[in-house]
Parts: structure tokens; C-alpha cells; sequence
């Protein structure tokens, strides 16, 4: 056989020649709507109760064989398939709902309405158009054509088959529904842009849900902003950890590659004082992908260019690439976790997904898109799941390579104790302004076989950090004081002084070090290690 280099001139010419003949066919609009407004609009609002209408969500999605096999069969037979929506009765759904405004992100439209009782519901359209995201001369371009089409590799229905899997393993979840939107006048200035589109319908996480069982009846949903500058400003705060990993191990399980800061809110309780946050995933667009299926995505895939645009497979990996968007909360949130608490987890999990749960979920599915689609992706995540245990190590030791521990704006103790050459027990303290300690709010034992280096943010704040042991560690200890006046103790041997670095401004900071203490003073530290507004600047906000 030929070495793979030999076959590089052909696949160039092969690629060079499908863009000269435009093997893509023909262009796509930028529309997501599947019926076209009716020739003459009707007098009066149409009864839409108990009414039904058949259409295929993606029929533009249907190609030629020779299409498919340059650029993938992907999902194409579930989107052209036509199936049964209910129509959307805008007067009497939920009361009656009032469209109140259009969002979305680049490639999805959605629209907010809310019924009399001032509850918001939102209507997220199922097609997407990713190539919005494009400059405009390129928005008719054969490469917007490419990603308008890769869209057929996301599964339509899958949002159907996550409730029921994600209840069973105990974590907060919406619960949406195909509806058909008609060319229904109420929709008003939205009508143009909405009026004959297939949605997914369901209630947005938001505000007061108490009477919401699957939002976990929070009296106080937030946006990953507001919870994160509770986190940070202010130190009266917790994130349920094991509870964000229970939610994030579906993700790995079902194939979620775009679990970004905005695809979350955050159910919030008052638990002793502290308000206590859990997570609640939303937009799940992007679980069962199938992209990597024909020689035009497969060449795509190796520029490295998008790792994170995993094919579904029997096998979890490369977690690393698939929970790329969603790292920065990772290593945030997780830290604080044992992998004794992430094995526990995931058998927790895993025991919860059973053959039953998975199979009665598909079920959801309208009968011919379970007919078509649900069997070989039943088989994959039935094997993800019995797998989960083993593949998350890799992850948990990736995201504890460089441990990441960060304090708030307001003033904390931070106690680092080298207990031996392979442990450090770091320990932080909510503390008053003279230093009495109020609350621990960190503790855990890192391990030199997993972690490398320990770095520690104390942001805003009169911070105090204490260091001490006489052995040499294995792992590095890096120390950002920020802003407010800080105080630093590192009381051992010269051996394990030598592996503390400090770097702070000289504003009335005090340094009380052992010899051999690294210490670096910095006139412009970076936005993003100064205070917890620049410490926002490291995610993706609305």
C-alpha cells in the first residue's frame, strides 16, 4: 500500500475539482422557515385548535448520491422525512402567549413570549444557518453553502430523548416540544421571520420557577453572568459541584461539544445564609453529531480546526477536544473534586442510565424518525455509558494538571500546607477585614500524579496567604495576589520555598518569606488576574 503522502495530490485535485463543478448543488437561502407565507393572507385570526401539519424540517437537506458521498449522508434522512407537528395556537397555549422579543445566537433564531401571568416560554427554531456567522460577500459563497449543509449532521429530534435520560439521573432539564408556527397575524412584527417554521417549543429558564419540577422548583433562575459575579464579588456564594458534574458527564455521554458559558443557567437556594447554585443546561443542539462520515468533512476534521466537532461513537474520547467550549466552568467548578468523588459520580450515573430509561426515551421520537435514526445511536450511547468510568480519568487528570483555585473581591485566607513531597492540603477561609475566619469555602489534598502545578487567584481584597512545610514538593505553587492589600507568609526549608512563586503590584503588600521564595513584582498585572471583573473577561458572557 501506498504511504499516505502519495494520496495528498490526489485528494488537493479531487477537492480542486469539486469546487470548480460546484458538486454542492445548488445554494441554499438564508432562510429557516419551512412553509412560505400563503399567497393572499387570510381575514381574522384561523381557529389552530387540535390542528396538525405534515412537512419535512430540512427538505433542502436532501442531495444527490454523489453529494452525499463527497460531503456525508450525515442526518439528511430524518430532516427530509415529512412528520406531523401540532400548530401553535398562540391565543390559547399556556393561557395565551404575547410574542415580546427576537434572540438568538449566530446561526439559531429564537423568540421570546410570555402568557398572562408574565412566565416566558421560547420558540428556538430546529434549522440553523451557521453561515450568518460569515461576512456578507461570503454569504453566498460555495464555503457558506458547506456550513449551511453541515447542519444535517445535527440530529432534528434529539432534543425529544434528553428529558426523560437527563430525569433519571437526577439533574435540572427543560422539556421541549416540536410545534409548527403558522402565519398566524398575532406573531405581528415577528411574523415575517417566524410564520411557517418548525420550533422547539418550551419554557425559558428564568426568574421565579418554583411551580417547575424540572427546573427544580428555584425560586431564582440566573444567567451564568449573574452567577458567576456572585462567585466572585462577593464570597457568600457555592456552586453545587457534584451536581454540575453529574450534568457535564450527560454532556460527555450524549456528545454535547458546545457547552459554552451561555448554554447554561443556574438554579439558585438559600442554604444557612449562603445562596447555593445548580446547574441548569439548556440549548442542546449539538448531542449524536455525525459529521465525520465522507471524505470532504474527514479532510475538514484534519486541519484541527474545530476538534470539538465530534462524530458520535461507541467510544468516549478525546474529551479534552469535545469539552473544549465548556472548560472554563470545568476548571472553575470542578476543582474542588476528588477522583474518588468523580468515580462515584459516574457510577452513579451510569447505574441510573439504564437499557430501560435509554430505550423508552428514543421512544419520544415521532414513530419514523425512531424508525430511521434511533437504533445505532441507542447501541453507541448504551457503550458510552458502560465505558464512563474509565474515559473520564483522563479528563479529570487534564482539567488538575494546572489546579486552578481562585478566592473574590472581597477578602479571603488562603493556606497552603506541603504535607508531603507528593500532597498539598489548600485550604481557603472567608475571613473579616481584621482577619477572623467566617466560613471555609475551599479544602482539598492535590496530588503530585495528577497535578503539576497549583495556581492561586486571591483578586480584590485584603487577601493573606500562608505557606508552610519543610519538604520539597513535587508540585509548583503560583501566587497572584491582585488587587487590595495582601499579605504573604512562607515559613519551611529553602527546598520547598523554591517552589513558590508570588507575583503581585508593591501596593502596601507585606512578604514575610522563607530564603529561596520566588517572589516577582508586577506595575501592570493583567486584567484577568487583578479583580473579579477582569477574572470575567476569561468566559463567554451574553
Amino acid at each position: 500500500m501506498r504511504p499516505s503522502y502519495y494520496r495528498l495530490p490526489f485528494l488537493i485535485s479531487l477537492l480542486s475539482a469539486m469546487l470548480v463543478s460546484g458538486c454542492i448543488g445548488n445554494k441554499y437561502t438564508h432562510s429557516l422557515q419551512q412553509v412560505p407565507p400563503p399567497s393572499q393572507s387570510t381575514a381574522g385570526i384561523p381557529d389552530y385548535s387540535d390542528s396538525t401539519v405534515t412537512v419535512a424540517v430540512g427538505e433542502h437537506y436532501g442531495r444527490s448520491r454523489l453529494h452525499t458521498f463527497f460531503y456525508g449522508k450525515h442526518y439528511r434522512p430524518a430532516w427530509t422525512v415529512p412528520v406531523s407537528f401540532r400548530v401553535l395556537d398562540l391565543g390559547t397555549e399556556k393561557g395565551g402567549l404575547t410574542p415580546t422579543q427576537q434572540g438568538g445566537s449566530r446561526q439559531t433564531m429564537n423568540l421570546r413570549l410570555e402568557n398572562p401571568e408574565g412566565k416566558e416560554y421560547v420558540l428556538r427554531s430546529v434549522d440553523k444557518d451557521p453561515a450568518t456567522a460569515l461576512p456578507e460577500r461570503w454569504q453566498q459563497s460555495y464555503a457558506a453553502n458547506i456550513i449551511r449543509d453541515a447542519t444535517s449532521a445535527t440530529h432534528p429530534y434529539a432534543a425529544l430523548v434528553l428529558p426523560p435520560m437527563a430525569e433519571a439521573i437526577g439533574i435540572h432539564h427543560t422539556k421541549p416540544e416540536l410545534v409548527y408556527i403558522p402565519h398566524d397575524p398575532r406573531l405581528g412584527d415577528y411574523l415575517e421571520n417566524f410564520g411557517g417554521m418548525v420550533a422547539l417549543f418550551e419554557i425559558r429558564p428564568d426568574d421565579d420557577l418554583s411551580d417547575e419540577p424540572g427546573m427544580g422548583s428555584s425560586e431564582n433562575i440566573k444567567s451564568t453572568r449573574a452567577m458567576l459575579k456572585d462567585r466572585f464579588f462577593e464570597n457568600n456564594s457555592d456552586i453545587d459541584a457534584r451536581y454540575y458534574l453529574r450534568t457535564r458527564l450527560f454532556d460527555m455521554l450524549i456528545g454535547d461539544w458546545s457547552r459554552h458559558e451561555d448554554n447554561w443557567r443556574w438554579a439558585q437556594y438559600k442554604q444557612d445564609g449562603v445562596k447555593v447554585y445548580q446547574a441548569v443546561p439548556r440549548d442542546r443542539d449539538n448531542v449524536f453529531y455525525k459529521l465525520n462520515d465522507a471524505i470532504i468533512p474527514w479532510l475538514f476534521m484534519r486541519t484541527g480546526l474545530k476538534k470539538h466537532f465530534q462524530t458520535y461513537s461507541n467510544n468516549l474520547t478525546n474529551l479534552d477536544d469535545l469539552n473544549r467550549s465548556g472548560r472554563n466552568l470545568d476548571e472553575t467548578i470542578l476543582a474542588s473534586l476528588t477522583y474518588q468523588d468523580w468515580t462515584e459520580v459516574a457510577d452513579s450515573v451510569s447505574s441510573a442510565l439504564t437499557d430501560e430509561v435509554i430505550e423508552q426515551s428514543f421512544r419520544q421520537m415521532p414513530d419514523t424518525i425512531y424508525q430511521l435514526t434511533a437504533s445505532p445511536i441507542m447501541n453507541q450511547l448504551k457503550s458510552r455509558r458502560d465505558k464512563l468510568g474509565k474515559s473520564v480519568q483522563k479528563y479529570y487528570k487534564s482539567l488538575l494538571r494546572e489546579a486552578v483555585v481562585v478566592g473574590s473581591d472581597k477578602h479571603e485566607r488562603f493556606e497552603i500546607e506541603v504535607l508531603s513531597a507528593n500532597e498539598v492540603r489548600v485550604q481557603v477561609y472567608k475571613i473579616k477585614k481584621d482577619g477572623e475566619e467566617r466560613r471555609q469555602l475551599f479544602d482539598r489534598i492535590f496530588q503530585a500524579k495528577d497535578t503539576k502545578e497549583i495556581h492561586l487567584y486571591g483578586l480584590n481584597g485584603n487577601d493573606e496567604f500562608v505557606v508552610k512545610g519543610e519538604v520539597r514538593p513535587k508540585i509548583k505553587i503560583r501566587i497572584w495576589g491582585g488587587a487590595g492589600e495582601d499579605s504573604y507568609t512562607v515559613k519551611g526549608s529553602k527546598p520547598m520555598a523554591r517552589r513558590i512563586r508570588i507575583e503581585d503590584t508593591e501596593y502596601r503588600n507585606t512578604y514575610d518569606l522563607s530564603k529561596g521564595t520566588r517572589q516577582k513584582t508586577e506595575q501592570s498585572p493583567a486584567a484577568n488576574q487583578f479583580d473579579a471583573e477582569g477574572w470575567l473577561l476569561r468566559y463567554y458572557l451574553d
